[in-house]
């Protein structure tokens, strides 16, 4: 009994750490990254930058081919020096890097059949950055 237990409650545990890394749901951020990429984009993937409340999104509209990144601050605040960044393989890396209280983006690039890197940056009295390898190929 007192095995089953433990297995129980190890895998309520890591359970409960696996929810810490994924992103938060879009009632928990100062903006969605579907509504500031605007209406068809889906998040495709997502990096965690600081704190559990900056994230970096990466979304994709499959009706025309693009890709959006945005960096979003989930507490919102005074401004502070975040990016938000796009390189298509082959072409040259786009950003949209400034002060800002909620988020940096949208960055949009055409990217059907080719693989991207993307990322973001934030920094306040601490920072934190992210660049991804080349992915979501196709």
């Amino acid at each position: 009994m007192r095995k089953k237990l433990v297995s129980v409650l190890g895998a309520l545990a890591m359970a409960g750490a696996a929810t810490v890394m994924t992103a938060p749901e879009a009632s928990a951020l100062t903006a969605s990254p579907t509504e500031v990429c605007g209406p068809g984009y889906k998040v495709v993937d997502s990096e965690q930058l600081i704190n559990r409340t900056v994230w970096v999104y990466l979304t994709y509209n499959s009706s025309n081919g693009y890709n959006c990144v945005v960096t979003i601050r989930g507490n919102g605040g005074d401004p502070v020096h975040m990016s938000a960044d796009l390189t298509v393989q082959g072409g040259s890396q786009k950003s949209d890097t400034g002060y800002y209280g909620s988020y940096a983006g949208p960055v949009y690039a055409h990217a059907a059949g080719k693989c991207v890197k993307w990322g973001g940056f934030f920094s306040d009295f601490d920072q934190s950055a992210y660049e991804s390898p080349w992915s979501h190929c196709g």
